[in-house]
């Protein structure tokens, strides 16, 4: 698996250093950032590494990784209380954009469903800016399944909707907490929605319907971080 970008490619080389086979940079990027990392990248000019990887927009640095580091979610759910769920999210971008949100807000686990989602590709990598090698990632098979385990371990679920009929401003998270996020247009799906606690809506001006997911995520994780980590 080929990832790309200065950000992530530097991210995985400082926190998951084990999983990279190898890094192409051009001379540039290799004087001024990655040398300091490693001492035996390829140096090609980005003809090259767009020939030898098939990516385009690399900005001049790919690493081959081994594969992405997946975590065990009841493992993992054990240690943590601050977790998102992702319900069906397709677009890589916004994937990579929540988990980004996730480590600047301190949220400790993504969970994704393995089907009918977007995993975790080299685009969300990038999305992320290198985020996707800190924030523990969990792979599940059906996240009902999954909120079920983690309502059974006393967590509280709380689903983001535009039609939710808690005000988010109102709401007062519980120590262990699970936010649930829909896909785009099709929002949380339905049996999913009924295992949420609380669905909340993010309140805003009337010409404005929905929010982006990326968006919303940055807005709710937000909200519990500053209930939780600010004085």
């Amino acid at each position: 698996m080929y990832i790309y970008g200065i950000h992530p490619v530097l991210s995985f080389l400082k926190h998951k250093r084990n999983l990279v086979k190898k890094v192409l940079c051009n001379q540039e990027l290799y004087k001024r950032f990655i040398s300091k990392e490693v001492k035996d990248a390829v140096i090609l000019d980005n003809k090259e590494i767009s020939k030898i990887t098939n990516i385009y927009e690399h900005q001049g640095v790919v690493a081959e990784i081994t594969h992405f580091p997946y975590v065990d979610f009841e493992i993992y759910s054990n240690k943590v209380t601050k977790i998102c769920i992702l319900d069906h999210i397709e677009d890589p971008g916004n994937v990579g954009a929540i988990i980004r949100n996730a480590l600047a807000f301190k949220i400790e686990l993504i969970v994704i469903p393995k089907y009918r989602a977007c995993e975790i590709t080299a685009s969300a990598i990038k999305a992320s800016a290198g985020a996707a090698a800190i924030v523990p990632v969990a792979l599940v098979t059906n996240i009902n399944n999954a909120i079920r385990y983690l309502k059974e371990k006393e967590f509280w679920i709380y689903g983001f909707e535009s039609s939710g009929e808690n005000n988010l401003s109102e709401i007062i998270f519980d120590y262990k907490t699970a936010i649930v996020l829909g896909s785009e247009g099709k929002g949380i799906h339905k049996l999913t929605k009924n295992l949420c606690d609380y669905l909340v809506k993010i309140e805003s001006e009337k010409e404005v319907s929905s929010l982006n997911v990326a968006s919303a995520s940055a807005i709710a994780f937000y909200k519990l971080y500053i209930q939780f980590y600010v004085a």
